[in-house]
C-alpha cells in the first residue's frame, strides 16, 4: 500500500507514516544477521520473469536463484535472455 492510502486509513498524516517507517527499519538487525547458513544439502532454483520498461520493445528478465529450504534469493541479475545474462547470474 502507498504511504498516501496508509495515511487514509489510519487518518494521520503520510510524514507521521514515513517516520514510523523508518524507525522501525532502523531497529531491524542487519541483514546478513538473518540469513540462515547454507548447507552442503540446500537445492537452488532458478526462475526468470519479464517485464518492459516502459514500451514492449525494451523486455528486461528478471533471473532470481533461491534457496529451496529457506526461500532465500540468493542471486539475481536483470538482463536480456541471452547465455551472457545467464553467464552473469
Amino acid at each position: 500500500m502507498s504511504l498516501r492510502g496508509l495515511a487514509r486509513v489510519f487518518g494521520i498524516h503520510r510524514q507521521s507514516v514515513a517516520r514510523w517507517i523508518k524507525e522501525h527499519v532502523q531497529a531491524l538487525p542487519p541483514l546478513k544477521a538473518t540469513l540462515l547458513p547454507a548447507k552442503p544439502e540446500d537445492v537452488l532454483e532458478y526462475d526468470k520473469a519479464w517485464s518492459f520498461v516502459p514500451s514492449k520493445a525494451n523486455k528486461r528478465w528478471l533471473w532470481t536463484v533461491m534457496c529451496r529450504r529457506t526461500r532465500q534469493i540468493v542471486a539475481f541479475v536483470i538482463g536480456n535472455r541471452s547465455e551472457a545474462t545467464c553467464r552473469r547470474l
